[in-house]
């Protein structure tokens, strides 16, 4: 029997979660270990009660490991046990790592440097911006971008590292199965994440997240990544929690600061405070982080005005702009220029790619 298979099929058996199953590996060294052990030998493990140890007796009478694993594994789904050598070196350093690993996808990115951008659902255009940014910097320069798949911030950055023509990790609170993806309205998403990079949950194929498991996916997502970006959180959000994981583990925690008027941004503020380290730009995540091949050439700036051959007007109107919508009404006001002339110059700067019409006749600025 596979050592995978055998912790596979452990996890089955009711009673034996991932501190149990911790513990078994612990004590008996291997998978095959604990396969064989008898009723005497399970009952001197501390916590393992009866009741635990007559279940995992019947378990192993009616499971067939092998046959469990390869029913995963028929499903495009592979297994990563924790004394797997492909198994996230970070990961193993947590004290209540996962002993197994779902994943869906491709299976090269444990040695890769890996960074996580999580934040909230209800987010801003200034949170989009930045979350797009970011994402799109940090793929370039190498780093795989993780996150959690949920609406708002994780899905922007999931998206903009795909764009880029890189690699993005979802970690699920939920199995990674297509029935379980959560919401299923990001299943076109969690399509484009397998086709370059891949899925990853603790939970078996078949198991619907609830409001218990996303605290212990977040512990996934802080302790694989050399780091945590928080962009827009309220004072209560799950991206706060992963923040305070990433700094139990020991790993970097970056926060993105926002209007001092945005509720969705005290979260982060909040995290400034308590010293985690302020990101105006991909150089400040970068010069905390270990170099890769490309990061050096990553500065997320952009050109400057100087460079972009703007008129006077052109210029005007984009100094007015910000990262938060104005309506071309207010435009017009405090230019004090003539609608049609307004409008064409608005049309100039977005083919330049320095503003974008979000809708309404609002805009913002890229640059």
């Amino acid at each position: 029997m596979h050592p995978t298979a055998i912790l596979y099929a452990l996890s089955l058996i009711p009673g034996i979660g991932n501190k149990t199953l911790r513990d078994l590996i612990v004590h008996f060294g291997s998978a095959e270990a604990i396969w064989e052990a008898d009723e005497k030998s399970l009952l001197a493990i501390d916590g393992l009660g009866p009741i635990t140890v007559a279940a995992i007796i019947a378990g192993r009478k009616s499971l067939q490991p092998d046959e469990e694993w390869k029913r995963v594994e028929n499903q495009g789904i592979h297994t990563l046990a924790f004394t797997d050598e492909k198994y996230p070196r970070l990961l193993k350093e947590i004290p209540d790592a996962p002993m197994i690993l779902f994943t869906r996808g491709n299976y090269d990115w444990a040695d890769k440097p890996l960074i996580a951008i999580v934040g909230t659902r209800k987010f801003t255009s200034y949170g989009e911006q930045v979350a797009e940014r970011l994402a799109t910097d940090l793929a370039r320069a190498g780093y795989v971008v993780v996150s959690g798949l949920a609406f708002g911030i994780d899905s922007i950055a999931h998206k903009a590292a795909l764009e880029a023509g890189c690699e993005t990790l979802a970690i699920l609170g939920g199995g990674i199965d297509e029935a379980s993806v959560s919401p299923q309205s990001h299943l076109p998403l969690a399509r484009a994440v397998v086709n370059s990079g891949a899925l990853i949950s603790e939970y078996a194929p078949g198991t619907k997240p609830s409001e218990g498991t996303f605290p212990a996916r977040d512990r996934i997502i802080a302790g694989m990544t050399l780091g945590t970006i928080i962009i827009e959180a309220p004072e209560k959000s799950g991206a706060l929690i992963t923040a305070r994981l990433a700094l139990d583990y020991n790993r970097e925690v970056f926060a993105v600061p926002g209007s001092i008027f945005s509720p969705v941004s005290l979260g982060t503020h909040r995290l400034i405070k308590a010293g985690a380290k302020i990101v105006t730009s991909v150089q400040d995540i970068l010069e905390e982080l270990p170099q890769t091949d490309t990061s050096q050439n990553a500065t997320g700036e952009t050109t400057p005005l100087e460079a972009q051959n703007l008129s006077a007007e052109e210029e005007k109107i984009f100094k007015l702009l910000s990262h938060e919508p104005l309506h071309v009404d207010k435009i017009i006001k405090e230019a004090r220029l003539e609608t049609s002339s307004a409008n064409s110059i608005l049309t100039l700067l977005e083919i330049k790619g320095l503003i974008k019409n979000v809708g309404g006749m609002h805009y913002i600025k890229l640059n």
